[in-house]
């Protein structure tokens, strides 16, 4: 016996997936997710591959992941050797901007770091003001479009 696979409306596909209704009829007319069924009534009936999509979605934003890079990168799920040259070229550029981001992120820590130590012992410092300046300073780092072309992070 097959089991029944859940109906979803687009409240209840948000709520699930943690998006609002507004996100999934967005990222239905940017083709990110598939145009679902509707009932005689109009309203829209997803199923649990839309789920799923939309799972994916917020997690590869959450790596970083742009949403024309995601819908490039679900568009080439599976298409052959050509796909795979493509995906590895994807992957290798992720992985070198991956790798920058974790050593702006590191030199930020150990800044933080040695900051509060010295914000403690020094009750009227100008924390607030030093604070703000380690962050502009963070995030700068250079990345490789996919045309090969250096940019910063932030438009600097």
């Amino acid at each position: 016996m097959k089991k029944q696979m859940e109906q979803l409306l687009i409240g209840k596909l948000a709520k699930s997936a943690g998006v609002k209704t507004d996100t999934v009829r967005f990222y239905e007319r940017s083709g990110l997710i598939a145009r679902p069924e509707r009932t005689a009534a109009g309203y829209r009936v997803y199923d649990e591959a839309a789920l799923k999509r939309l799972r994916f979605i917020k997690k590869a934003q959450s790596l970083g992941f742009s949403l024309e890079e995601i819908k490039r990168i679900v568009t080439l799920r599976g298409r052959g050797a050509e796909t795979c040259k493509c995906v590895i070229a994807m992957a290798e550029a992720t992985l070198a901007e991956t790798e920058l981001k974790l050593n702006e992120l590191q030199r930020f820590h150990e800044g933080l770091k040695r900051n509060v130590k010295r914000w403690k012992r020094e009750p009227r410092s100008r924390a607030g003001a030093e604070f703000c300046t380690l962050i502009e300073r963070a995030g700068n780092f250079v990345r490789t479009n996919k045309t090969g072309k250096e940019v910063r992070k932030n438009g600097s």
